[in-house]
């Protein structure tokens, strides 16, 4: 997501051009009859949650007709004309809808920006309290909630039952038990053998951080300050260096594959799966033979638990002339009913405590391990408007220094561009 600064920019570009607008949406335009019009952007998705999509608009639009009728338009998440740039154009033109999704570490990014506004006046104590705590601290930015998450995620441990069984390995039961960074090493290095790794590590850039930052939490630093502003001294600290030297010494020792295929650990080729909940589905219908199960997120060496969090969330638009009812979509695309259907058919986790009572499969293994991370040690991604600055940087430092990079030199370089994008964006 772009800044002021660079929006004006754009904007002043577009001026010069020839006057490019969009058709504006917002604004709660009136539709025939008495109905308001209330439209929400997206993301495309997966088979299953588009479905979902479909179903709980066409359930609004019949709870409330006559009143409001909500509109979705969905685009692509990347390419050319990809959801982020159609909300950067759409807020060059100030033709924003009254309601888009917004991925969780965003919300800062949005919120600095005046793209979404705060919501606290719709939302009851009641209805905050029944919100996990990762997901209200994901969801606020400067003391404010702006949005409200459609699902959670959080990543755990697949293993092979059998090949654990083999090598006369255990794995944690509860939280309490688990494995340690020196642990989780031993265990890997053991599962090792000539024809499978240890264990599966996401390698994937973008998502190397939603993957690996709560490491830095259980290690006593972050990526960046807490109030979001720098990276010196936080991104490159030297609890993560120890870190990334700690990651660095499973690719050294090929205990891990720097090139991973997407089904190895499914067809075998690893003991273990360093993966999100979304995975189960995955194993449940197209591996129906292969015997696994999961366990905890590793802990720091002193045992600090940190565990990856985070998901889609909705916000209400700066463009909302009718907050009030757009509020009421809102409320209606995120509330326990909507958890209810939309947790399961998306693969991901409920954010409400609600929702999770109501969902017995969610309390019971394998679901039960993410759920008791997202309650005990849920640590959402840093709250920061360089998110979109922070996040491909990390990725690359990583990506660097499992290759062969120095550590404490790819980060330096980090902190620097990370923070001088802060400086000259959102300094004041």
């Amino acid at each position: 997501m772009m800044s002021k600064h660079r929006y004006a920019v754009l904007l002043t570009a577009v001026i010069v051009i020839g006057g490019f607008l969009l058709a504006g949406c917002s604004g709660n335009k009136e539709a025939s009859g008495e109905e308001l019009v209330i439209t929400i952007w997206r993301p495309e998705n997966t088979d299953g949650i588009e479905k979902w999509w479909a179903e709980r608009i066409a359930l609004f639009n019949e709870t409330y007709a006559g009143t409001y009728r909500a509109v979705q338009e969905r685009f692509p998440k990347g390419g050319a004309q990809g959801y982020e740039d159609k909300i950067n154009t759409a807020v060059i033109s100030n033709s924003l809808p009254e309601l888009i999704l917004v991925d969780g570490p965003s919300v800062a990014s949005y919120a600095e920006n005046d793209i979404i506004v705060p919501i606290d006046e719709f939302v009851s104590a009641a209805d905050k309290a029944d919100l996990l705590e990762s997901v209200m601290e994901q969801n606020s930015y400067g003391g404010k909630l702006y949005t409200l998450s459609l699902w959670d995620s959080s990543v755990a441990l697949f293993y092979n039952k059998k090949m654990l069984a083999d090598a006369g390995i255990e794995a944690p039961k509860t939280q309490a038990e688990a494995w340690t960074w020196d642990e989780f090493y031993g265990v890997v290095k053991q599962l090792r053998t000539n024809d499978r790794f240890g264990c599966t590590f996401h390698t994937n850039s973008g998502q190397i951080l939603y993957y690996y930052s709560p490491m830095l939490v259980q290690n006593g630093t972050d990526l960046m300050s807490p109030d979001g502003s720098a990276a010196e001294g936080y991104l490159n600290s030297p609890k993560t260096v120890e870190f990334l030297n700690w990651l660095k010494r499973f690719y050294d020792e090929k205990l891990v594959n720097i090139e991973p295929t997407p089904t190895e650990f499914a067809d075998g080729k690893s003991a273990m799966l360093l993966g999100g909940a979304n995975n189960i589905d995955t194993l449940n219908s197209k591996y129906p033979d292969l015997d696994w199960d999961v366990t905890y997120y590793p802990v720091s060496n002193s045992r600090v638990a940190a565990t990856p969090t985070g998901s889609w969330t909705v916000g209400m638009t700066t463009n909302t002339k009718n907050k009030a009812a757009a509020f009421v979509l809102l409320d209606f695309m995120t509330n326990t009913d909507a958890n209810i259907t939309g947790c399961p058919a998306s693969g991901y986790l409920p954010p409400r405590k609600s929702s999770q009572q109501a969902l017995p499969q969610y309390n019971n293994p394998p679901y039960r391990v993410f759920m008791d991370q997202l309650a005990n040690s849920g640590a959402p991604r840093p709250r920061t408007p360089v998110f979109t600055v922070l996040n491909p940087t990390f990725g690359s430092v990583v990506s660097d220094v499992i290759t062969g990079s120095n550590p404490k030199e790819k980060l330096d370089e980090a902190a620097r561009r990370v923070d001088a994008d802060y400086q000259m964006n959102y300094a004041r």
